[in-house]
């Protein structure tokens, strides 16, 4: 029940509350609040793509939902532009080095080519094949140790809690 909650919620902070937000940002003169919500758009769009690599293996960590929330709060926050700094300090250089390749791409699937497009990304699949499955397997072995210490500090937080009668 609470993991539902947590999806509805996610959903609504997601992609409701963003989207209205994005329409209002549109139609209003500012521009800063443009740039805010194109921003959020991009940095969940890779949130999105992350999690779909991880394949369903990220849900079974204890709290994922929950912290998944509270990060998209942070995300979506105008307070806290949790995006507009995640995009700064990480991926816009990332971004910056892979546009040549991504425009170059997308300009030969808009023709149709897709030996080239086979071609251009070549490189990038040996590195998936010779090195993915050894980072996501890293990966997992780090979020699975993350996750048995919260584990274990969640024990010794109730072990030590006050006793309600």
């Amino acid at each position: 029940m609470l993991s539902f909650l947590f999806r509805v919620y996610t959903f609504f902070l997601g992609f409701l509350y963003p989207a209205y937000a994005s329409y209002k940002a549109i139609e209003s003169d500012a521009k800063n609040d443009d740039t805010q919500w194109l921003t959020y758009w991009v940095v969940y769009s890779v949130l999105m793509i992350a999690e779909s690599f991880a394949d369903y293996s990220v849900f079974w960590i204890p709290g994922y939902r929950f912290a998944k929330c509270g990060f998209i709060f942070w995300l979506a926050s105008p307070r806290f532009k949790g995006a507009l700094m995640l995009y700064d300090k990480c991926i816009r250089e990332t971004l910056k080095k892979a546009e040549p390749i991504i425009d170059s791409v997308s300009a030969q699937l808009a023709k149709g080519d897709l030996s080239a497009v086979q071609k251009e990304l070549a490189p990038a699949t040996e590195l998936l094949q010779k090195y993915g499955s050894e980072a996501f397997e890293k990966g997992m072995t780090a979020a699975a140790g993350a996750a048995k210490l919260a584990q274990e500090e969640l024990a010794k937080a109730n072990a030590n809690a006050p006793k309600k009668d």
